[in-house]
């Protein structure tokens, strides 16, 4: 598999994460304690690009499910999706990750909902 890359850029007050590779249960906790370990204000808005993600595994699920409750709950942010293949997207629609979140065909679209 390919390794995992973490993209992070900041458009104004919107964080919007790249993750490239294989996303697995490791991935994602790199992900969530990059947020954990930012300041709150500045993880409130952040955009998940899938594009790049080749595969996700079934703890790489659990981790993105995970990060969208932390994001809503902890921080009292929004997340969105962006570049969500069909199989997952079908996936995210069973494990109701679609009902806590929104999914955008681009990254300025997402970020235009905010």
């Amino acid at each position: 598999m390919s390794e995992f890359k973490l993209e992070k850029e900041f458009a104004g007050d919107v964080l919007i994460l790249r993750p490239e590779g294989y996303f697995n249960e490791q991935a994602g906790q790199t992900v969530r304690a990059f947020i954990k370990d930012s300041p709150v204000e500045k993880t409130r808005k952040v955009v998940l690009n899938l594009a790049k993600v080749a595969v996700i595994n079934s703890p790489g699920i659990t981790q993105i499910l995970e990060l969208t409750e932390d994001i809503l709950y902890e921080i009292k942010g929004k997340i969105v999706l962006v570049g969500v293949s069909q199989l997952y997207l079908e996936v995210f629609q069973v494990i109701g990750l679609t009902g806590m979140t929104s999914i955008f065909v681009d990254e300025k679209s997402a970020i235009a909902q905010f």
